[in-house]
């Protein structure tokens, strides 16, 4: 006969069974010294690249000889615990013969990946290969590929991003196999289904007798695009551009737009899409390298000046400028070289390009040694996470580390930053790193020691841990209470959490009330934990959970919003959830008695977007659903006027 406690066991485990079946630290290993080992049995993979999957894993690309000394290309996915979805040596992109090079890759609208390539036939004839790829390791533009180019010169500096509709835009430099010597900026654009829309012959946007190389493009989200390369002109490197709507003509006059400064040698460059405008970071060769950046409006207009505005003013040489795009502003961040010393630096400007971390922006880490090789990317919450290859004083091996950033230029984690690698005697390269969409990252990098490559993985989840320590993170309203619950794993014994609330978005430490504590509970790997809370206020609300022990440092739970209404005699306007969002949010509000409501958006500049007008609304809580349709990303407002009543909240729109 089973006893009720039995059965409350047997149900325990089941629960324990479920949770832990979804344990985002099912693959990743808990140790920097021991990655999670991505790839199986590589030979030497070069050229690594990987790319999210918008659902926390990944996909990985690289290129290898492992059959018949042919270099190849070779692809795998993962899942958000480090699962490899199918074959762990790697899958081709193609079964083409001949060697395949230098892939670019991209992820598209539905988390499906594409790719392009520089292909060989016998002869040594270099042609672009393009394919999309699923995430269970289908090839979707047919076994080979399709190929994007029959015109038999020379394709160099191929560029590949994709729009909202999924479809794939390709810019290249080709090169005359006459005696001209003419030099030819292509473009070429594919439906999601890989048909062309252009013809790589026709698809010409500009041909000079100078020397370009490095083509970027950047869809517009219209069937357009803004397309750069660099151009040799009297002994100067310049950047240009030129944009082309959805019909080919050019949209910033017959000539292209030069960008970088006439008397200065441009060496690289990178650009992006921060709203309906152009970014671009560029570095120039003089005495020092330095960075500028621009901000460039659809109408071909400089938005910071003709040289547009100085990353930084310290001495030495800036390098490696990366960025991200965050609550229309931009954080870039750069290593320094001075004194044969490496340093990463991270600063974030607004779209005016005003420094908003001090003048010289934040050193990534106080601590002798040299940091290079970092990379960047949005959190997809309210910062950005950023990694480098740091070598330290009396260490002779190059580590991996990580680091998160807010918006007010705040370090979240360790103040040392937290170790990604730290395998003794492996010499690491191809760092490459991806939001996992909960606030942490995937950093991807190749191993080698011993002559043997590895390609690894390492997981650093939102909290700064490898093992996640507070999992599930909830914050609800129940009746006339918030309840707060979560799930805590790897928990050390004397463990207590408390749980903070505040008012304020993006709040300062000084901000957050403590709203209670409860105690670890036994001694499971797995607890959950349950708190209610009853606030004397209303609106929006936030709140966290901070887990605490003498042992280890506090780790934070995400912030969870919610919206809370008292029985007040008053108007409350809540935060609309979630935020920032893509398509759809929702807005709640509440009202003591019955009413006639007008809700107005306006877009940065004032203008409005849509309009609620006198529409009648009971008492008590109320809710809309905000639409974005086809606006673009960036920053919104809504405003709700009740009678004389009226108030105003920000949102964001992201891609």
């Amino acid at each position: 006969m089973i006893n009720n406690s039995e059965i409350k066991i047997f149900l325990l485990i089941v629960l324990l069974i479920v949770l832990l079946a979804d344990r985002p630290f099912a693959q990743w290993v808990n140790d920097p010294s021991s990655n999670t080992k991505l790839v199986i049995d590589p030979l030497d993979p070069v050229n690594i690249n990987a790319i999210r999957d918008l659902n926390g894993g990944g996909y990985v690309f690289w290129q290898d000889k492992k059959i018949n000394s042919t270099s190849d290309i070779y692809f795998i996915h993962f899942n958000k615990n480090g699962e490899v979805s199918f074959r762990s040596d790697g899958k081709t992109v193609s079964t083409r013969s001949g060697a395949k090079e230098d892939p670019i890759v991209v992820i598209d609208p539905s988390g499906n990946s594409i790719v392009l390539w520089k292909g060989y036939d016998k002869k040594r004839i270099p042609e672009l290969y393009i394919q999309k790829l699923s995430k269970n390791g289908l090839r979707l533009w047919q076994n080979e590929g399709i190929q994007l180019t029959d015109n038999k010169i020379e394709k160099t500096d191929y560029s590949l991003r994709t729009d909202k509709r999924g479809f794939a835009f390709t810019s290249y430099i080709t090169k005359s196999s006459s005696s001209s010597n003419k030099y030819f900026v292509r473009y070429q654009v594919l439906t999601s289904s890989g048909k062309l829309l252009s013809d790589s012959l026709k698809g010409v946007l500009y041909k000079s007798n100078s020397t370009l190389s490095e083509s970027e493009i950047v869809p517009d989200n219209k069937g357009g695009s803004f397309i750069f390369w660099l151009e040799n002109q009297n002994q100067k490197i310049l950047l240009r551009g030129q944009y082309i709507d959805s019909t080919g003509s050019k949209k910033w006059g017959s000539k292209p737009l030069t960008i970088s400064k006439v008397n200065s040698n441009v060496i690289s460059y990178s650009v992006g899409k921060l709203g309906s405008r152009i970014y671009a970071a560029i570095t120039y060769q003089g005495a020092h390298k330095i960075i500028y950046q621009h901000l460039i409006s659809d109408s071909g207009k400089l938005l910071w000046g003709n040289d547009g505005k100085l990353v930084t003013n310290q001495k030495g040489s800036q390098i490696n400028p990366q960025f991200a795009f965050v609550d229309s502003s931009v954080v870039v961040s750069w290593t320094n070289e001075f004194e044969k010393i490496k340093d990463v630096f991270i600063q974030r400007f607004d779209v005016n390009g005003n420094r908003l971390w001090g003048n010289n922006g934040r050193r990534i880490i106080n601590i002798k040694g040299n940091q290079f090789g970092q990379r960047i990317v949005f959190d997809q919450k309210n910062g950005v996470v950023l990694a480098w290859i740091d070598r330290r004083e009396n260490n002779p091996d190059a580590n991996l580390y990580i680091q998160k950033v807010d918006l007010n230029g705040k370090f979240v984690w360790d103040s040392a930053g937290v170790m990604i690698s730290s395998s003794q005697n492996m010499q690491k390269s191809y760092l490459n790193l991806i939001p996992d969409g909960e606030g942490g990252a995937i950093a991807v990098f190749k191993g080698s020691s011993d002559k043997r490559n590895d390609i690894y993985g390492q997981k650093i989840f939102s909290t700064g841990t490898y093992a996640s320590q507070i999992l599930g993170f909830d914050a609800s309203v129940v009746r006339d209470s918030v309840k707060i619950s979560w799930y805590a794993a790897n928990e050390n014994d004397g463990t207590t959490y408390s749980i903070y609330r505040s008012t304020v978005e993006n709040a300062e430490d000084e901000d957050w009330k403590i709203a209670g504590t409860i105690k670890k509970n036994n001694k499971n790997s797995t607890n959950y934990y349950e708190f209610y809370d009853w606030p004397d206020i209303s609106g929006s609300i936030y709140y966290r959970v901070v887990q605490k022990n003498d042992k280890i440092k506090p780790q934070y739970s995400n912030i969870e919003q919610v919206d809370y209404y008292r029985d007040v005699e008053a108007i409350v306007l809540g935060q609309n959830s979630p935020n920032p969002f893509k398509d759809s949010t929702l807005i709640s509000f509440y009202l003591p008695d019955d009413e006639e409501v007008t809700f107005e958006f306006f877009n940065s500049n004032i203008e409005t977007v849509k309009k609620i007008e006198d529409v009648e609304y009971p008492s008590g809580k109320n809710e809309i659903v905000f639409n974005a349709e086809n606006l673009p990303p960036g920053i919104y407002f809504y405003r709700l006027k009740v009678g004389k009543y009226v108030d105003v909240k920000k949102m964001v729109l992201i891609d």
